[in-house]
């Protein structure tokens, strides 16, 4: 015996079927392109010098790209490099002053704002300090004790070499998201801010880590 169906679910199913392939036939491109430029570059009905035009666009900001993904390092590797030379190979005492009050100014920041050079410098500083002591690993993560996690130090002289690959191997948002801890978080007091109209300034909306 046929199995019975109903007229009325045929025909809607029938019209969702019709529909389908006709937007089907219709949608261009039928995914979604990532390269809108080369999509434009191989599709728009441009004229030879717009094509000329877009696709200079588009090899410069594949050119760039690569630095609009590492502005936050760029800026710290930059300052950290800057600060070591100024302070250890090329200034003398009388100039140090000078030296840390502009680089003060470099790097200064206040609740609400984000500042690559400092966040990118301190990161940098911060991995260093870690891997030097030894603070990493299996053992470093699984340790609960607060008093031997402040006191933690196998002297491994690590940090030089960890900062290097991170320089080569990451860009900003894996560097963010590895080294970027709650102790780190809370030693420079990157909290969420907020703008009190009662006190007409920015306060601390929330203290909690996210990841």
């Amino acid at each position: 015996m046929e199995p019975f169906i109903n007229p009325v679910e045929y025909l809607e199913l029938q019209r969702k079927k019709i529909e389908a392939e006709r937007d089907k036939a219709t949608k261009f491109p039928e995914h979604p392109e990532r390269d809108v430029l080369l999509f434009l570059l191989e599709h728009a009905p441009l004229e030879r010098w717009e094509h000329d035009a877009l696709e200079v666009v588009r090899e410069e900001a594949y050119y760039f790209a690569p630095q609009w993904q590492t502005k936050i390092m760029n800026e710290g590797w930059a300052t950290y490099w800057h600060s070591r030379l100024m302070t250890e190979r090329i200034l003398d005492a009388s100039e140090i002053i000078d030296y840390a009050d502009h680089a003060a100014g470099v790097l200064a920041t206040s609740g609400g704002t984000l500042n690559p050079y400092k966040l990118g410098v301190e990161l940098f500083r911060y991995i260093e300090e870690r891997w030097d002591r030894g603070q990493f690993g299996k053992e470093w993560e699984d340790c609960d004790d607060l008093d031997a996690k402040r006191s933690w130090n196998l002297r491994l002289g690590l940090g030089r070499k960890k900062i290097f690959e991170v320089r080569a191997l990451y860009n900003d948002v894996t560097f963010i998201d590895e080294f970027l801890t709650p102790d780190f978080v809370h030693e420079h007091k990157l909290f969420a801010f907020t703008w009190s109209n009662r006190n007409e300034r920015y306060e601390i909306e929330s203290r909690e880590f996210v990841r």
